[in-house]
C-alpha cells in the first residue's frame, strides 16, 4: 500500500515539473487569444501612486501593494487596496484608504481595516449617497485559499468609518459591482475554489436598490451557474443587455478557461454559457462600456493558454499541470473587447504590467476617456514568472494611468 501511494506521489511530481518546464520552454509559441481588435485608444503613461510621495506620512507600508478599488464620491477621488508582506494570505495584511481632492495630486488618510485575518478584494461603491467598502476576510495560511466573511463599512464623514459589518453568507467571496438605473448589481462566489476535484462553485448574481440590502436578480436563487467558475466581471451595453466574463480556473464539463456569457435585458438572471471554455483564462477580471461596445481589464498570459489540453489525464493532474504551470509562466495586464457577435474575447493592447500584476479598477473621467488604476510588479519583471513576482521581496506598486478612446 504504502509503495503504491509513494509511486503516486512521484507520477503526480513528475507531471507537474514536466507540465510547468514544457509550458515554460514554448514561450512565444503559441499565438494570442485572437486577432487584435480596431480599436483606436490611446494609453497614457502611468502615474505611480503607491509608493509615492503624495502619500499620507507613516502610514508604514509593507512590499505588497494589490488588490485594489477607486471611486468618485462628493467631489473626492478615493482610493482603497491591500497592503501587506507578500502576495498571499497574511494576518499583517491591511486594507487603507486615501483620498484626494484633486484627482490625486494628493492624497489624505480615510481609514484602515485590520482584523489580524487576511484581507482581499476591497471594492468601493458610491451608490444611493453612501461611499460602500466591501471586501472580504480569510484565513492566516500562506498556501490556503480560506474565505471566511464579507466586510463591510460606510464612510460617515471626512476619516470616519461605521464599524465593520458582517454580511452574506458565510465563505461568500464579493467579486464586482455595476450600476444600471436605480440599482447596484453584484457578482459573488462560493464554494470550494482550488479543489481537485471538478468545480462546484456557485456563481451569484444579486440586485440592491440602496447598496445595503441584496436580493437573487432571478428572483428565487442567486446562482447562474455552478461549476468551475469563480470571478464573474459584467457590464451593460446601451440596450440593457449583460456581457460578462468568467474565470473558470477550478475546471468543469466545459472544460478550463474562461467563458463570454449573454443575459438579455429583459431577464438579466438567464445568463447564457456556451457548452465550451475558452482555454485563455482572464484573472481579475473587470469590465465597463464605451458607447454600445464592452470592455475588459484582466490578466494575459502571453506564452500559451492556461487549459493545456492534457485531457487523457485525470481530472485532478489536468487542474495540477495547468495551475502550476501558469505560475511558472510570466504575466501581463490587458485591455480586450468582447466581440458580441461571435461571444468572444479580443485583445487590443497591454497596459502597464509585469510578472505579478492585474487587478484593475476603473472609473469614467470624460465622454471617451477612463482612468485605471492597476498594481504590477517592476516593470524590469518582464519575463519574471508570475510565481517569483508574488513573492519577491521588491513587491507591488499601484498605479494610474488614462485611457482614451479615439473616434
Amino acid at each position: 500500500m504504502f509503495k503504491r501511494y509513494f509511486i503516486l506521489r512521484i507520477f503526480i511530481l513528475l507531471c507537474i515539473l514536466w507540465g510547468g518546464i514544457f509550458s515554460v520552454s514554448i514561450y512565444g509559441l503559441f499565438s494570442r487569444e485572437e486577432l487584435r481588435a480596431d480599436v483606436r485608444v490611446r494609453v497614457g503613461k502611468p502615474v505611480w501612486v503607491v509608493p509615492s510621495p503624495a502619500l499620507p506620512q507613516n502610514l508604514g507600508l509593507a512590499p505588497a501593494n494589490n488588490n485594489l478599488s477607486i471611486e468618485m464620491h462628493e467631489g473626492r477621488l478615493f482610493l482603497a487596496w491591500r497592503n501587506a508582506p507578500f502576495h498571499f494570505a497574511s494576518p499583517e495584511a491591511k486594507i487603507y484608504v486615501i483620498s484626494s481632492p484633486d484627482m490625486g495630486k494628493t492624497w489624505e488618510f480615510e481609514h484602515v481595516v485590520h482584523t489580524g485575518s487576511d484581507l482581499r478584494e476591497p471594492y468601493l461603491i458610491s451608490f444611493a449617497g453612501r461611499l460602500i467598502l466591501t471586501c472580504f476576510e480569510g484565513g492566516t495560511n500562506p498556501l490556503a485559499f480560506e474565505p471566511k466573511r464579507m466586510l463591510r463599512t460606510i464612510r460617515t464623514s471626512f476619516q470616519s468609518w461605521t464599524q465593520l459589518e458582517t454580511w452574506g453568507e458565510e465563505g461568500e467571496v464579493p467579486w464586482a459591482y455595476q450600476t444600471r438605473g436605480d440599482r447596484l448589481y453584484l457578482t459573488t462566489y462560493h464554494g470550494n475554489h482550488y479543489a481537485l476535484e471538478p468545480g462546484n462553485v456557485e456563481l451569484r448574481f444579486y440586485f440592491s436598490e440602496d447598496g445595503i440590502h441584496f436580493q437573487p436578480v432571478g428572483g428565487e436563487s442567486a446562482v447562474v451557474y455552478r461549476g468551475g467558475v469563480s470571478e464573474a466581471g459584467f457590464a451593460f451595453d446601451a440596450q440593457g443587455n449583460l456581457w460578462a466574463v468568467t474565470r473558470n480556473e477550478d475546471g468543469d464539463n466545459t472544460g478550463f478557461g474562461s467563458h463570454v456569457v449573454y443575459a438579455p435585458a429583459n431577464n438579466l438572471s438567464a445568463w447564457e454559457f456556451p457548452s465550451k471554455s475558452c482555454p485563455y483564462k482572464y484573472d481579475s477580471p473587470r469590465m465597463f462600456a464605451h458607447g454600445d461596445e464592452i470592455y475588459l481589464i484582466a490578466r494575459r498570459d502571453p506564452c500559451a493558454p492556461f487549459d493545456l489540453g492534457y485531457t487523457c489525464l485525470p481530472f485532478s493532474f489536468q487542474k495540477i499541470i495547468n495551475l502550476v504551470s501558469y505560475s511558472l509562466r510570466p504575466k501581463r495586464t490587458a485591455l480586450y473587447k468582447i466581440d458580441k457577435r461571435e461571444r468572444k474575447v479580443v485583445w487590443i493592447c497591454d497596459l502597464p504590467g509585469a510578472s505579478d500584476t492585474a487587478f484593475a479598477s476603473i472609473i469614467r473621467t470624460g465622454p471617451s476617456s477612463f482612468l485605471v488604476a492597476n498594481y504590477t510588479s517592476p516593470l524590469s519583471y518582464k519575463n519574471v514568472p508570475w510565481i517569483f513576482g508574488q513573492i519577491s521581496p521588491a513587491g507591488t506598486r499601484i498605479y494610474f494611468v488614462e485611457l482614451q478612446f479615439i473616434r
